[in-house]
């Protein structure tokens, strides 16, 4: 096996493929796939359970997205097609914009049960709700948390949020803002590796408003 090996890479070495032949010869063979060619790839892996199908099939945002390889790669009408639609699927609590519990709010943070694979929606009893924040974000001071996404210590601090202005005309705007930030990332950063949670289902309005408000109180320990 090792003789065949070893004859086999004598053969490239005699050819004379270089390095850019290689890489041009696989690039030409992955603009070759086709989407539909991917979709049944994915489509096999559920032949045991069909309860989950529904997880490949891509809402109009997501084929845009999956057209570029980052956002900065994106034309100009891609992003704003995207920020459009995702506007339209943004929901609020039955309360309107106020501030909710920001004690609920930490534990949904905290919680890394939410919206687990194997059998979130589809039982009489689904898994605990909950963000998994810390997987990608710094938030409470000496907490450690993840780095993908922007550090949240002292958010509403740093955001300017006091007991004297959350509940003016500004403070509860910028309640509204980071709200939506965390019910659907997509409606301001398209294509943002930041879950829709909103949207999904994996949270409720009021479960978000919880988040950003466990995110901006000055009572929470995130701004302490």
């Amino acid at each position: 096996m090792r003789k065949a090996l070893f004859l086999g890479l004598l053969a490239i070495g005699l050819v004379g493929i270089s390095p850019a032949q290689q890489k041009k010869q696989a690039t030409k063979k992955e603009a070759g796939v086709k989407p539909e060619e991917v979709r049944q790839v994915l489509l096999s892996g559920f032949e045991q359970d069909p309860r989950f199908l529904w997880k490949i099939e891509q809402d109009e945002s997501q084929r845009i997205c999956s057209q570029y390889p980052s956002m900065e790669a994106m034309p100009p009408q891609a992003v704003q097609k995207v920020i459009e639609l995702e506007n339209k699927n943004i929901k609020y609590p039955q309360w309107g914009i106020a501030w909710g519990d920001w004690k609920e709010g930490k534990k949904l943070v905290e919680s890394a049960r939410g919206g687990r694979f194997a059998s979130y929606g589809f039982s009489d009893k689904p898994t605990d709700r909950g963000g998994n924040c810390y997987a990608c974000h710094l938030i409470e001071k000496g907490v450690p948390g993840g780095t993908m996404g922007p550090s949240l210590t002292a958010y509403g601090k740093r955001y300017g949020i006091t007991k004297e202005n959350m509940n003016t005309p500004e403070g509860l705007e910028k309640l509204k803002t980071v709200y939506k930030i965390i019910y659907n990332a997509w409606h301001a950063f398209p294509c943002s590796s930041m879950p829709r949670f909103g949207y999904h289902g994996a949270l409720s309005p009021e479960e978000v408003m919880n988040i950003a408000t466990y995110l901006l109180h000055p009572e929470s320990p995130v701004n302490k």
